[in-house]
């Protein structure tokens, strides 16, 4: 099993999660369109696409993060939200930090099993990508949290 197809099926998911966020498209209509189009054509960014490299995506797993997601959706908001700080709401979160997270935290409730090694590696990786350090500690303090709370 490639360790990069999941890694690929993670980053999809965030960008899902956030056009959900930002569009009026309904969950079906995001997870057709991107099951359709964007799982064979990768973007990175705006003006760069790369269906001719055949990434090797784990579809499924894609797939299972965002059912998890759109079933379990009132739980895994409530966890974020329960463990952030006080100053701190997850509507004043940049919508794709917000958007990372909710990913980590969907994963971490789809496969229990999974360590936090795993799960904060992956996630800081993709948190630096688009953020500062800064972000990135935030983030992993905030999956060691919730984590703690789903190996109880």
């Amino acid at each position: 099993m490639n360790h990069k197809n999941f890694s690929f099926a993670r980053y999809l998911a965030i960008q899902a999660f956030y056009q959900l966020k930002q569009s009026q498209l309904s969950f079906d209509e995001v997870l057709a369109q991107f099951n359709e189009w964007h799982i064979n054509n990768i973007s990175f960014d705006f003006n760069n696409s790369y269906d001719h490299l055949k990434f090797d995506v784990n579809k499924k797993y894609f797939n299972d993060i965002l059912i998890k997601y759109e079933n379990d959706k009132i739980m895994i908001n409530s966890l974020i939200d329960e463990n952030l700080i006080d100053t701190w709401k997850s509507d004043r979160l940049p919508r794709v930090l917000y958007s990372i997270i909710r990913v980590a935290v969907t994963e971490m409730a789809l496969n229990r099993k999974l360590s936090f090694a795993i799960i904060a590696s992956e996630y800081i990786i993709l948190t630096e990508t688009f953020f500062s350090k800064k972000e990135s500690s935030f983030v992993n303090a905030l999956l060691e949290n919730i984590y703690k709370k789903f190996s109880k």
